[in-house]
């Protein structure tokens, strides 16, 4: 299983690992970055780790 590292954007500022085969979708927001992944929450919404990386810089790390 292959992790990229990315920095996480949330209350607690931490390096979070995903899993670029669990990745549905990225979103781009004015001071971070939505990287969706495919398990959901508990009340069925969509799952995403907020990062400090552009989406030009997750999408080149998810693909390399």
């Amino acid at each position: 299983m292959k992790l990229v590292p990315f920095q996480y954007a949330g209350h607690n500022p931490a390096v979070v690992y995903i899993n670029p085969e669990q990745v549905v979708a990225v979103r781009a927001f004015p001071n971070s970055t939505h990287v969706y992944v495919a398990a959901p929450q508990k009340d069925g919404g969509a799952s995403y780790f907020p990062v400090r990386e552009t989406i030009d810089d997750v999408v080149k790390k998810l693909s390399a």
